[in-house]
């Protein structure tokens, strides 16, 4: 496993250097002009250094987002093992009340996936500005808050798992205070591999995905097999985290670049006052923006989310004799929205990266979407030719009655996939424009997923109208973003 900072390929272009050197920032208008000239000179040597590089960068990018690439499948194809072994294994009552406990872990988590984006933002910054000895009083500063918010979301879980229990109808209050509590500590995660992914250190992400999907894999089946049914599959998600946390941490305790220790403020930039001697407006001013940029990124997450499932909530609610079959059909089309979650990991701090650099990473972005559609063909081709026979090999000849609503569903998952993507790429170029697109979007489902009356075959069709012409919007986003940013 790499201890620091990816640099092979095109990789190494405007991210941290093996030894910690960091990118110039701007030079100041009174510097003297021995230190203009030497700014000028590295930005210069940095400018040639991306020109040569160009024909190489699509290269680099898939040798940095394959790795993670490989993490997603395998970690997804343990996902849907596990869900097959426990439909098999439980009651159909206690298997909805798993998907009800994942369902409240995913509400819970959100804000997590959505702090990674300001944390990579904040450290990309840092990095081109000269500011990274900042880091890592920062980073124990949230940690320390992180840890404390996890100790008291866990104590309430526990006080009010039966309240929450009552609500949801579930069988009992088992596994209620272990799938929230997980969620909050899957908070505190994504700050650590935000780190991981500002470092370039993607083969390290890809083994956490893949330490997270293992420890999970083998507590869930084994606590489920032995009897404990929805309690012991929310113990093996709060298992798989806290084994993912531990890793990560100990793969930045051995990476100490990584967390900024041991960096110098850069000459070309002023030192940053003292927290407790600066200006409130200054003191203030940080914390301000990087809630703006969690609280954008929360909205899109949501937005994402709803549009992920919302033919699935309301094709269940005006046809529930339909809802098993339709399930099946959107369990294996979504599998290509989790490619994209886990390849916008490699997406995120490579365009955050290179906007300071005023470079777009476009290059970056086709090759995730390259990536993505090897799945996705594979997938569609499938559903084109024996929907019904891999719908019946995966859950059973009783999921069957929903395959014609494969091919246009895995085709909408696959546009959604995308639209994931460009989300992301616009995020970490601090584009909010994207919110009015995805809450359009959403508030054109409901409508005609309604007007679908719950037929499967209609419901994805109209889901596919939807996300495709989302995918379309987002992308043109995509590119107007870049333009501007290569301008800048």
């Amino acid at each position: 496993m790499a201890t620091g900072p990816l640099t092979t390929g095109a990789m190494a272009t405007g991210a941290m250097a093996a030894t910690g050197a960091m990118v110039a920032g701007p030079v100041p208008a009174d510097a003297a002009p021995a230190q203009r000239a030497g700014e000028a000179a590295d930005g210069w040597t940095l400018r040639k250094r991306l020109r040569q590089t160009r024909g190489t960068r699509l290269r680099g990018a898939l040798r940095g987002a394959v790795p993670l690439a490989l993490a997603g499948l395998l970690a997804n194809a343990a996902n849907m093992g596990v869900t097959l072994i426990i439909a098999r294994a439980m009651s159909t009552r206690s298997y909805g009340a798993v998907a009800q406990l994942i369902a409240i872990f995913f509400v819970v988590s959100m804000p997590g996936s959505a702090l990674l984006v300001g944390v990579v933002r904040r450290v990309t910054t840092w990095q081109h500005s000269g500011r990274l000895h900042l880091m890592a009083d920062w980073v124990n500063r949230v940690r320390r808050v992180g840890v404390a918010t996890v100790l008291v979301v866990a104590v309430l879980a526990i006080i009010g798992r039966g309240y929450v229990a009552r609500e949801l109808s579930l069988p009992g209050p088992g596994g209620v205070a272990e799938i929230i509590t997980a969620g909050a500590a899957w908070c505190l995660l994504c700050v650590d591999r935000g780190l991981l992914q500002c470092a370039r250190q993607y083969s390290a992400l890809a083994t956490n995905l893949l330490v997270d999907a293992a420890v999970k894999t083998v507590f869930t089946i084994g606590l489920v097999l032995v009897g404990l049914d929805e309690s012991g599959a929310a113990i093996g998600v709060l298992l798989g985290v806290l084994a993912a946390l531990a890793h990560v941490r100990w793969t930045l305790y051995r990476s100490p670049e990584t967390m900024g220790r041991g960096a110098q403020p850069s000459p070309a930039a002023p030192s940053a006052p003292p927290v407790l001697a600066a200006p409130a407006s200054v003191a203030v001013k940080a914390p301000t923006r990087l809630a703006v940029e969690v609280g954008a990124a929360l909205v899109a997450l949501a937005l994402l989310g709803l549009l992920q499932n919302v033919d699935v909530l309301l094709q269940g609610r005006l046809a529930p004799d339909l809802s098993g079959s339709y399930a099946a059909v959107s369990v294996a089309s979504k599998v290509i929205v989790l490619a994209a979650v886990v390849l916008a990991g490699f997406l995120l701090p490579e365009a955050a990266d290179r906007r300071h650099l005023g470079q777009h990473a476009l290059h970056q972005l086709g090759a995730t979407i390259a990536i993505l559609l090897v799945p996705a063909m594979g997938l569609l081709s499938a559903a084109l030719i024996a929907p019904e026979k891999l719908l019946s090999l995966a859950f059973g000849p009783r999921f069957t009655d929903a395959s014609g609503a494969l091919l246009p569903l895995a085709a909408a998952m696959t546009c959604l996939g995308a639209t994931v993507l460009f989300t992301h790429y616009l995020l970490a170029l601090g584009e909010r424009g994207v919110l009015l697109a995805l809450g359009l979007a959403a508030a054109a489902a409901v409508p005609l997923l309604l007007w679908a009356d719950g037929s499967p075959t209609a419901t994805a069709r109209a889901d596919l109208a939807c996300q495709a012409a989302l995918a379309v919007v987002t992308g043109l986003s995509v590119l107007a973003a870049a333009r501007r940013t290569a301008r800048a």
